[in-house]
């Protein structure tokens, strides 16, 4: 079953992934985020979707570009609908 939320909600998902409020989300809390919201394979995901959006390889998801890369990623690949 498909998640929709809007794009406010969603980053607000992620503002809230941000476990330590460094601005940058890190493969773990993005991990425990997708855990929290009841997704399965949260560790393979998590890998993935950094593999896919870390642009610069840091191990970070930070910037508006990486986020927006984060949010198309999810929804082609998590059954998330950000609208």
């Amino acid at each position: 079953m498909p998640v929709i939320m809007g794009r406010d909600k969603f980053l607000d998902f992620l503002e809230r992934a941000d476990e330590n409020k460094d601005g940058r989300i890190s493969r773990d809390e993005l991990r425990n985020a997708l855990k929290a919201a009841g997704l399965r394979f949260t560790t393979l995901k998590s890998w993935l979707a950094m593999r896919k959006c870390d642009r610069n390889r840091n191990g970070v998801i930070e910037g508006d570009k990486e986020m927006a890369s984060l949010l198309s990623y999810a929804n082609k690949h998590w059954n998330v609908f950000v609208g």
